[in-house]
């Protein structure tokens, strides 16, 4: 790992000072998480698994707005690159570029062109607790290059999305520090294609103390894949009586550019007790001609700052035929 990682670092950590520029019709936003996180797998089928994995993630969210509904937006990722193979310390870490692009909004619509993350599911990202997402993070649409449009139906509380894309070959494909390598067309997998072949749409929306989505997507086969993927999405979020509760299921054909078809399954509430919010999620990953995966968390988080949490998590995956525990922490910082 170059030593040159603590550049980059520094100066995203340094971003949310930056004024904004008064009077000019320029306007510099920045939104930082900082997050360091322990995995303790200590006790596994497979004792290789068994390890201690210290590490932190970096995501930046910066625009630079020029009036008129014009802007330039990105997302910066600092986090490790590879898997662990033994105990670790804050190693492997590389920042990347997750999206790049250009908006413009015109009459309430949304036009996007770059590098994005077309929308597919939401599990991804709102399931609650350090480990709530872990199998819906499979599915999660990212680094596409392409043309996006964000239609406000039914008022403002639901938008429609279309998409059209193709994985990212740029240099931007790559990372800084520890480098993953740029992607090339020869590697193969879904929507890695020349020209826009691949395509998502997307309903997400809310009716009072309740979210939904629904998509589909469609992408094309890459360099030795069987087929193309094809998945269809649905989900909710509720809450009652301070008791957040959530469901998602995912349906894939061609699955990864395969033969075998797919199915995700997430379930997740969380509560409140005192200063604590307490969460549980259970996932199913069901894989032809695989083993069924399960994933069972509970987590616990408090705010102990302003803008300063911690979290105390335990996660138990059944994976691959392979049953491994875990204990987690977690401290979150946001800018």
């Amino acid at each position: 790992m170059r030593d040159y990682i603590i550049v980059p670092a520094a100066a995203l950590v340094c971003l949310p000072l930056a004024s904004h520029a008064e009077g000019s019709g320029v306007e510099f936003s920045s939104e930082i998480v900082i997050e360091l996180q322990n995995d303790y797998n200590f006790d596994s089928d497979d004792p290789t698994a068994e390890l201690n994995d210290t590490f932190f993630t970096i995501e930046g969210a910066f625009g630079l707005s020029f009036g008129a509904g014009s802007s330039v937006n990105a997302s910066t990722v600092i986090e490790p690159l590879r898997d662990p193979t033994g105990d670790r310390f804050v190693e492997d870490h590389g920042l990347y570029f997750e999206e790049l692009y250009y908006a413009q909004e015109f009459r309430g619509v949304e036009f996007v062109l770059g590098k994005f993350n077309p929308l597919f599911g939401t599990a991804w990202d709102v399931a609650p607790g350090i480990y709530g997402v872990d199998f819906a993070e499979d599915y999660e649409i990212t680094e596409r290059l392409g043309v996006a449009v964000n239609v406000p139906v039914f008022g403002d509380a639901h938008v429609l999305q279309f998409a059209v894309f193709q994985a990212d070959r740029t240099i931007l494909s790559d990372s800084f520090g520890f480098e993953r390598g740029q992607t090339n067309i020869s590697a193969g997998g879904v929507s890695n294609t020349n020209g826009l072949r691949s395509f998502s749409a997307s309903l997400n929306g809310e009716f009072g103390a309740t979210t939904y989505n629904v998509g589909l997507q469609h992408q094309e086969a890459g360099t030795g894949d069987a087929k193309e993927q094809q998945g269809i999405a649905a989900g909710l979020t509720h809450t009652i009586s301070n008791v957040e509760l959530l469901g998602e299921v995912i349906y894939f054909e061609g699955f990864d550019g395969t033969t075998a078809d797919a199915f995700y399954f997430t379930a997740g509430a969380s509560v409140p007790i005192g200063p604590v919010s307490v969460s549980g999620v259970y996932s199913l990953r069901d894989i032809d001609n695989a083993p069924t995966d399960n994933l069972f968390t509970v987590s616990g988080e408090v705010e102990i700052l302003d803008n300063v949490s911690a979290s105390l998590g335990y996660r138990f995956g059944d994976e691959g035929g392979v049953d491994t525990q875990t204990l987690g922490t977690l401290i979150v910082v946001e800018f």
